[in-house]
């Protein structure tokens, strides 16, 4: 049964291997996480955010004593600005201090991530000036690597990688493919002793702006949203059985049971709201009527996610916008890859 001690909201070293980071995006607490994996002198990043929060990730290093020499790889989850947009800024910074740090990715988020122009224009059309900017990434800085498709055989996959042995346990790192929210989209994944013992969702598994409830957001963001991909993504991930898990938006949450019950929660409310948007459509089929009637399911789901505040507002129209295209109701108005 799911205690609130099980969810983690601060930013924190949350088990023996892994912190907890509140980038406090947009001026507010509880809009992103990153999460660092550091052990016996080897750290990996998770995501970094925008180009204008490397400093609040540098600051922390800081802080908690984890030297830039000890970064081994950068894991984005997918292109988008308020994931991966800082990542070429903190490449340059760690590179100075370990000449053997590489962006793990696979080459959709490479692509996507050096060809920015049009979705930090769709950024910036949803969230104005708090998208940073995006600066083009040397191919040398990339390790491509294929995440792992099969997870039910992910113990044998040749694309775990090994971390490190420590105190009698051995940490891999497993990338699993997880489209959906975007195309390109992973889950990073700690091993641990062949199971996974903390997987990042990022957006494969909603979001979480609750700390009473184990409720989760949508993540159906224009243009590229799939639904289909999503849920059988979500189905792959709980076959997974976690013992733990990250949401970029936001927490660490703990315990295998706690982590199965939010994934279940989450495959529930997207066919939910799937139907409702099909509902509210036939009633009338004009967006603002849609978000209207669509507003409160997220208010009575989230103690954060405030409608009322411009950029959360801009990002429900945006919700509901990727879902009316992937059911062919709406088509993009402007160039999209």
């Amino acid at each position: 049964m799911f205690q609130r001690e099980d969810l983690i909201l601060e930013s924190k070293k949350v088990n023996e291997y892994l912190h907890h980071v509140d980038m406090r995006q947009y001026g507010a607490r509880r809009t992103l996480s990153i999460f660092i994996f550091n052990l016996n002198n080897i750290s990996i990043l998770l995501d970094v955010g925008t180009s204008d929060e490397v400093k609040k990730v540098l600051r922390y290093l800081k802080r908690n004593n984890i030297p830039l020499s000890s970064f081994k790889y950068l894991v984005p989850t997918h292109y988008h600005f308020d994931h991966a947009g800082g990542f070429w800024k903190i490449y340059k910074t760690i590179l100075k201090e370990n000449p053997d740090v590489k962006i793990l990715a696979n080459e959709k988020t490479k692509g996507y991530l050096n060809d920015s122009d049009w979705h930090m224009a769709r950024g910036r059309s949803t969230f104005g000036d708090l998208v940073g900017e995006m600066n083009p990434i040397p191919d040398e800085a990339f390790k491509i690597v294929s995440p792992i498709m099969d997870f039910a055989n992910f113990n044998k996959s040749k694309a775990l990688i090994h971390l490190t042995d420590f105190n009698g346990h051995t940490y891999e790192l497993g990338l699993f493919n997880s489209p959906g929210h975007t195309p390109d989209h992973i889950c990073p994944a700690i091993i641990k002793d062949g199971a996974v013992d903390f997987i990042f969702l990022g957006e494969a598994g909603g979001t979480l702006y609750h700390s009473s409830k184990l409720v989760t957001l949508p993540t159906s963001m224009p243009p590229l949203y799939n639904y289909q991909d999503y849920m059988e993504s979500l189905a792959n991930i709980i076959s997974l059985g976690a013992s733990s898990c990250g949401f970029s938006h936001f927490g660490f949450l703990n315990k295998k049971e706690n982590v199965e019950e939010i994934l279940l929660e989450d495959q529930s409310f997207i066919r939910e709201y799937r139907s409702l948007i099909i509902k509210f459509y036939n009633e009338r089929p004009e967006t603002r009527y849609i978000v209207d009637k669509i507003g409160p399911y997220f208010k009575m789901r989230s103690e954060t996610f405030d409608i009322t505040h411009p950029v959360f507002s801009n990002m429900l129209v945006a919700l509901v916008f990727g879902m009316l295209m992937d059911l062919g109701y709406r088509k993009s108005s402007s160039k999209f890859k």
